[in-house]
């Protein structure tokens, strides 16, 4: 289970994290509000704890904040003040649970499991489902009463699936909840430790107990089964109150190919509408198990579409109008219509389902999601938005839908998604054209865009690809197929933003990113002390040892720097054995005096080569120099006076 820890004592945030440690949670830390809210936005958490008296954005403003946004993950308020004016506003912010400081590391520990063990499969302070059995107390697990011996993150693994027995999690839903910033894993990684887990519950008697869901992740099948509670809120349940919901608005689409089957002459008006028809209902029927239906109105879209071409005087032919009405009949037979539908018409005619159409389908990030994604979807068809509302949320993607594209931009600009679902043909606005503005556009050209489509024919997919879309799926939608489409997307565009943020060698962040949260400190005109720590030897090791050797010494010294600065400093590694810490909390003096024992520390461990040097030089802004580039050019020179000493 992964915790993020809000406190500015840096004793407590000790306290606690190795604590939580221990029993093999990922804990990350944040030293004030704002820190804290950061971390919020940008991953996932299985449980928040907040001081009250925060810098920046306190406590109770930080948990009413997280709330605002939609997110359930329990909440722990920790404060000194043990007032009962202090625990009705954090609880009323809308924390689950409230401890006063000082407070005892064990009852600390009770209240995090119990926290934990609310919405799991398991009411009990132990997790069992059959002979298995995870005690969080202990950390041990058992099956049929014999010991596994589990390695930290197997149990972690274990626990997780425990927890969420009905879940499939990816491996970055994994990492999201098993990994702390400072230590992510490779997709590998996460594989063999389930390929570890799976051996070990086997050698026990648990065989196959892991299941791989291809193309999504894995998720714990044996034992498991479902209570009707569960049953009710599956997604074929879901799409049977779908059908219900949108039932009249079915029924009004079917009306007006009924009435074109059934009007001689047929004007270009009811026609364009009865082909309109025929394409929503040939987009969803699928969806609701209903194929036959979906390749009828196939058929009924193509015949109006042809009767488009005929001369302005000529009639539909007799055989044409008998086969456009016995295909309107069979349709309704699959609708369970026959003829004319009054109730439905009537129906459609209400207020409620006049709005159906144009209102915008929005939805804040759900409550029980596990993950941030956002996903904007544009379709002018509703039963499609609330589809794909009930089948993406479940897995933690927050949809924002919108019928009427004409809304695109103003909303695209709120909510700034990660990924982008768009409909080919809208009214007011095409969505192949709609894709192409959006990669002409500085600010978007890199958003993930999938289409939705009836369409299957060679010219509309070539138009999709051509206008810049990364992928399409054919309506009506299969869940399975679409998962795994926009898993893939969004686990791309998580690879992509790891890789463009951090060094794959050291864990830090690289270069450029490093070097604009630098620049923020000099914007916000902090005080900051920069140092150059360099290996100047490391060219001749590579050389002499390989490149296996030297990056075995830039990874141990990326992860010495990141346990040796915990107090918000800045790290970096900046390419050919230069890393980079700016901090803003020390004096010059004190900050050499910590670069002198980390080099102490590091020239002690065995890196099994007799030449690797290090050396170092620190510079404070804005004494030294007010840019970042003059500050490295004096640090760079006192760097060669000390190489040439």
């Amino acid at each position: 289970m992964r915790v993020l820890v809000v406190e500015d004592d840096l004793i407590v945030t000790d306290a606690i994290t190795r604590s939580l440690s221990e029993h093999h949670y990922a804990v990350d830390a944040a030293e004030d509000g704002a820190i804290g809210w950061e971390c919020v936005e940008s991953a996932t958490y299985d449980l928040i704890l907040i001081d009250v008296g925060l810098p920046k954005l306190d406590g109770i403003t930080l948990c009413q904040r997280i709330r605002d946004r939609g997110c359930g993950t329990p909440i722990l308020l920790m404060t000194a003040k043990d007032d009962s004016i202090y625990r009705i506003r954090g609880l009323d912010s809308g924390a689950d649970d409230y401890l006063a400081k000082p407070f005892d590391l064990g009852e600390l520990q009770a209240r995090v499991r119990a926290l934990l063990r609310r919405g799991t499969v398991a009411a009990s302070p132990v997790l069992t489902v059959g002979k298995l059995q995870l005690d969080p107390r202990a950390c041990q697990v058992t099956y049929a009463e014999k010991l596994l011996p589990l390695t930290p993150k197997e149990y972690s693994l274990l626990e997780l699936f425990l927890r969420h027995p009905s879940r499939v999690f990816s491996c970055g839903d994994i990492i999201e909840h098993l990994w702390t910033f400072d230590d992510p894993p490779q997709e590998e990684s996460v594989k063999s430790h389930i390929k570890g887990l799976r051996q070990k519950l086997k050698a026990g008697g648990a065989a196959n107990w892991i299941e791989n869901v291809y193309g999504l992740g894995y998720r714990l099948r044996e034992g498991i089964e479902a209570n009707p509670e569960q049953s009710t809120q599956s997604y074929d349940s879901q799409l049977a109150q779908l059908w219900e919901q949108y039932r009249g608005l079915m029924e009004e689409r079917f009306a007006v190919l009924h009435q074109a089957a059934h009007t001689s002459p047929l004007s270009i008006e009811l026609r364009e509408a009865a082909e309109n028809a025929a394409h929503k209902l040939a987009g969803v029927l699928g969806m609701f198990n209903r194929d036959e239906g979906t390749q009828i109105a196939r058929q009924l879209e193509k015949q109006f579409e042809e009767q488009a071409k005929l001369p302005a005087e000529e009639v539909r032919s007799a055989e044409a109008e008998i086969s456009t009405k016995s295909l309107v009949r069979r349709l309704g037979d699959i609708l369970n219509l026959s003829g004319p539908v009054e109730t439905g018409e009537s129906r459609l005619n209400s207020p409620e389902m006049r709005d159906s159409e144009s209102k915008v389908l929005h939805n804040g990030r759900s409550k029980q999601s596990l993950r941030s994604w956002a996903v904007l979807a544009v379709d002018d068809d509703p039963i499609i938005l609330a589809t794909l509302k009930q089948l993406l949320e479940p897995w933690g993607m927050c949809l924002t839908g919108i019928d009427n594209p004409l809304q695109f931009w103003t909303v695209l600009s709120a909510i700034n998604p990660d990924l982008l679902i768009l409909d080919v043909e809208m009214p007011q606005m095409n969505g192949v054209a709609l894709c192409q503005a959006i990669r002409a556009n500085p600010t978007w050209q890199s958003l993930p865009i999938v289409f939705l489509t009836a369409h299957q024919d060679t010219a509309t997919v070539q138009q999709i690809f051509a206008a810049g879309a990364d992928d399409y799926v054919v309506k009506p939608i299969v869940g399975q197929e679409l998962l795994s489409r926009l898993t893939q997307r969004l686990e791309r565009l998580r690879l992509l933003q790891t890789l463009s943020t951090k060094d794959s060698i050291t864990g830090l962040a690289n270069q450029f990113y490093s070097s604009q949260a630098i620049e923020a400190q000099f914007h916000n005109h902090q005080t900051t002390s920069l140092a150059i720590l360099y290996i100047p030897t490391l060219r001749q090791i590579n050389i002499q040892q390989g490149h296996t050797v030297g990056n075995q010494i830039l990874k141990q010294t990326g992860q010495c720097l990141q346990s040796s600065f915990c107090n918000g400093e800045i790290l970096g590694y900046w390419r050919n054995g230069e890393f980079m810490i700016a901090s803003s909390h020390t004096t010059k003096a004190m900050f050499q005096q910590q670069l002198s024992e980390v080099v102490a520390m590091l020239q002690q461990q065995r890196f099994e080569t007799p030449n690797l040097i290090y050396r170092f030089a620190v510079v404070d802004y804005p004494t030294d120099g007010l840019t970042l580039r003059s500050l490295y050019q004096t640090a760079s020179l006192c760097l060669e006076g000390s190489i040439h000493e």
